[in-house]
């Protein structure tokens, strides 16, 4: 069902180690003309382009899993399969959660894919209202499988388009990145933990669980150049990451991508995963000025 051509995996290699500047043959098996010699231009280097680069990266791979999720979702609403539905739905929330952390680089494509309803003038009933958001009000308020169909596949060209967006390394540097991981954890202390984010499918710590997810995949990268600058801060970053992990792992089964109903985590727990995150934010706050990537 996609509708991208996918490069083969020798040239996606060769364009990684050319991004990190490893010494790399990315000579073709054709035969080409060689091009006129042009003179060497001056290169400046972007700091910590290799951290950059390494984070984006896995959320490509992520990028793949969310568009094959997707694609299951389009299988199973077209065998008219509820259950198989709803459970694609969650398989593909979880990789998008954790690309979201980066959703500055891409606004409007992430409207189309996450935008909610309040979003829109119209609410529920506004033309421009599509995305995650448009299926689960079928598939688990409505329980309606026929209706979601259209919108999954226009969800299905839209993921497909962000694994464009994120080879375009041109939109990410070091800066964006822990502003983005800094913004990520306010939302989720401020507005996940309202249960906004999946009202219907009551799966907010789901989002919480991959939205934490997603910063650390970010922040993993640098965080040698962090303890390089302040070991007691790595360390304390480190710890505030495992905690807030541990704080919800009882509440996902295993072998299972949903976690407990939110409507049913009581409010001492909620008021203890915004402060986890808080916590999280306040390190990375201070990682992003020890880096010397913001104004003390």
């Amino acid at each position: 069902m996609r509708t991208n051509i996918r490069l083969p995996k020798a040239i996606l290699r060769c364009s990684a180690a050319l991004l990190l500047g490893l010494s790399v043959s990315c000579a073709s098996n054709n035969t080409q003309e060689a091009a006129p010699a042009q003179p060497a231009t001056p290169v400046t280097a972007t700091p910590f382009a290799g951290e950059v680069g390494m984070g984006v990266s896995y959320l490509q791979t992520r990028a793949a899993d969310l568009v094959d999720a997707v694609e299951g979702m389009i299988l199973a609403l077209e065998n008219r399969d509820l259950a198989g539905s709803k459970r694609a739905y969650f398989e593909a929330r979880a990789p998008y959660e954790e690309i979201e952390v980066v959703a500055a680089a891409f606004p409007k494509l992430h409207k189309d894919i996450d935008a909610r309803a309040y979003e829109f003038r119209s609410g529920e009933l506004d033309a421009d209202f599509k995305g995650f958001h448009r299926i689960e009000i079928f598939l688990f308020s409505r329980e309606k499988v026929k209706p979601a169909l259209p919108y999954a596949k226009e969800l299905l060209e839209s993921v497909e388009e962000l694994e464009a967006v994120l080879a375009d390394r041109g939109l990410f540097n070091a800066s964006m990145e822990f502003e983005a991981m800094i913004d990520r954890c306010s939302d989720i202390a401020s507005k996940t933990i309202t249960s906004e984010e999946e009202m219907w499918s009551d799966q907010s710590l789901l989002v919480v669980r991959h939205g934490w997810i997603g910063i650390h995949s970010i922040y993993r990268h640098f965080a040698t150049k962090v303890r390089a600058a302040d070991v007691k801060l790595a360390e304390r970053l480190d710890r505030s990451y495992r905690n807030a992990i541990e704080l919800i792992r009882s509440d996902f089964p295993i072998g299972q991508i949903e976690g407990a109903p939110f409507s049913i985590i009581d409010r001492r727990k909620r008021r203890a995963i915004a402060d986890a995150s808080l916590k999280l934010r306040s390190h990375l706050v201070q990682a992003q000025i020890a880096l010397e990537l913001i104004d003390g």
